[in-house]
């Protein structure tokens, strides 16, 4: 036995030795960070793996319980099982590996240090902010410069084109007023028109640009005050309906009740005939019995028809007046809406000057500024957290940045008075807004 496992020694710590570095040479591959010194920065999610030999299987056995996917918490610390929290401060990969295995050792009372290897997945993404084109959140790399991160976040913002794209931006807020106000507009004389008790609207002639846009406005107000109008008109036929059924009703109960009221004529009579005879004994009593009963019955039955027809003349006065309340209420309703129209009529009026005079400013001035401010250098400040503080400082296209760094991006812009240049430029009028909105 003795000399069996003296033979297999060699052997064992070569095959341990191999699958070392097997597993190093893969941990390396798997991810270049880990031969880079830089500390873990907050919110960096890393793969740990832990693996010890055991020399009674002759193989690597992995600690499943314990690794995983981590990230590193705001307070710069990793939540690992068996050990709690583990502060990683200004550690690298290599130093928190080191740490991990040593306290690993500790914990559990190993003989041997097991092997750990850590793989960082994600870094803390950087953000780029200030005059560029796509100000935002982008992903990190290692080796990331500023230059780079203005490459990614579109090149810096050319005075030019954001003068440009303001006017184009304004100039569309000033054509979507000019439409609205048409709108109100046409809106406004068909409530007018139907306050009135007009056949017909009368439009404010439209400015020729907008004359096609105008018609078909004009087009739709005309349906809906023909459909407003053809509505009423049913409201009132089926009124007018009602009160004659109504009326029709009334008159059938009448007849009715002249009939039950000679119907109790007639049983009296005979009732008064027959309590003669009783009294002298010509008949039976029960026929007077029947007669009474008779009486009481048609008696309640022109109870019934009387309360019908009070009921009836009730509806149709009800009737009556919604037939003639039913103009004034529309024309209420119509006078609120005029009211509320005029008001958003002249806030529109108030925001189309107001879009006319920032427009008016905006292609007035800053041009040949505007031109100078190209050339100026950038300047760029980099916000980078460090112990819990978070440290400014100037950096250069050159400069490296770090997992989670903000990057400000600054233009110089020229604030002298205009130059002679731009005092020559001639002063916008209404006309030329309108060509630039279009």
């Amino acid at each position: 036995m003795y000399m069996n496992l003296s033979h297999r020694v060699p052997h064992l710590l070569f095959r341990a030795t191999s699958v070392i570095n097997a597993l190093v040479f893969l941990a390396g591959a798997a991810s270049p960070a880990l031969a880079d010194s830089a500390p873990l920065a907050p919110q960096t999610k890393i793969r740990l793996t832990v693996v010890q030999w055991m020399p009674s299987k002759g193989q690597f056995e992995r600690w499943d319980a314990i690794g995983g996917e981590y990230t590193v918490s705001d307070a710069g610390e990793v939540s690992l099982p068996f050990l709690g929290s583990l502060p990683v401060g200004n550690l690298d990969s290599a130093s928190l590996t080191s740490e991990i295995g040593k306290r690993l050792q500790a914990k559990m009372g190993l003989a041997q240090t097991p092997a750990v290897t850590i793989d960082v997945l994600d870094y803390p993404a950087i953000y780029v902010v200030g005059d560029v084109m796509a100000p935002g959140e982008y992903k990190f790399h290692s080796g990331l410069s500023v230059l780079q991160s203005l490459a990614m976040s579109g090149g810096p913002l050319r005075a030019a084109a954001q003068q440009q794209t303001e006017t184009i931006k304004l100039a569309g807020e000033l054509r979507e007023i000019d439409h609205s106000l048409l709108r109100s507009s046409a809106k406004l004389a068909r409530l007018q028109a139907e306050m009135a008790g007009a056949k017909e609207i009368v439009f404010d002639p439209p400015p020729a640009a907008d004359r096609q846009y105008a018609e078909s406005i004009h087009q739709e107000e005309r349906v809906i005050f023909q459909a407003r109008a053809n509505a009423l008109a049913k409201q009132s036929v089926a009124l007018v309906e009602l009160r004659n059924l109504l009326n029709a009703e009334i008159d059938t109960l009448e007849e009715k009740l002249k009939g039950s009221d000679d119907n109790i004529q007639s049983v009296e009579e005979q009732l008064t005939s027959v309590k003669t005879l009783v009294q002298k004994g010509l008949t039976i009593t029960s026929r007077q019995m029947d007669l009474e009963r008779l009486l009481t019955n048609y008696r309640s039955d022109r109870l019934d028809l009387v309360t019908a027809i009070m009921r009836g003349r009730q509806a149709i006065n009800e009737t009556t007046r919604n037939l003639e309340g039913l103009s004034d209420t529309r024309r209420s309703e119509v006078a609120s809406e005029v009211q509320a129209e005029k008001a958003t009529l002249d806030q529109l009026k108030l925001k189309r000057d107001t879009t006319q005079q920032l427009l008016l400013g905006e292609l007035s001035t800053g041009i040949n500024v505007n031109n100078r401010d190209e050339e100026l250098p950038l300047t760029f400040i980099v916000s980078r957290r460090d112990k819990g503080q978070v440290n400014q400082f100037q950096a250069s296209e050159t400069t490296e940045l770090a997992p989670g760094d903000v990057v400000r991006v600054t233009k110089p812009r020229i604030t002298d008075a205009p130059s002679e240049d731009g005092a020559a430029l001639p002063v916008q009028t209404e006309a030329n807004i309108r060509q630039v909105s279009r």
